[in-house]
């Protein structure tokens, strides 16, 4: 179970799945950043953030979500977006993220593309 109240976040294998909120505000994105800052601290490197209940992102959200990519990119390692609605993909693509992170319609298939799979 997970000790934040907005986000769920999971293990699958090496991939460390975090499940974000409603509305990706800078509380949400702060909680988010934490996270993915300590798995990388521990040495992981892939990370997905499943946005499947993700109805807004506003601007200080999006840039904890750039911080977050640049950060993954500094360490090398991998990173993916899944279950992201239109507008959400509409502002990832005016925002430059769709050039360093792709984007999947399920989660599965992010979880198989970071694991090397796809």
């Amino acid at each position: 179970m997970s000790p934040y109240k907005t986000i769920r976040i999971r293990e699958e294998e090496d991939t460390l799945v975090v499940c974000v909120g409603m509305y990706l505000n800078s509380l949400l994105g702060e909680e988010v950043e934490k996270v993915v800052r300590a798995r990388l601290d521990d040495g992981g490197r892939r990370i997905l953030l499943n946005f499947e209940g993700t109805r807004l992102v506003n601007s200080i959200g999006i840039s904890f979500v750039i911080g977050i990519v640049e950060k993954v990119m500094e360490r090398e390692g991998r990173m993916a977006f899944c279950e992201v609605s239109r507008i959400n993909r509409d502002l990832f693509r005016v925002t430059g993220l769709e050039k360093y992170v792709r984007t999947f319609e399920t989660e599965k298939e992010a979880l198989d593309y970071l694991a090397g799979n796809a």
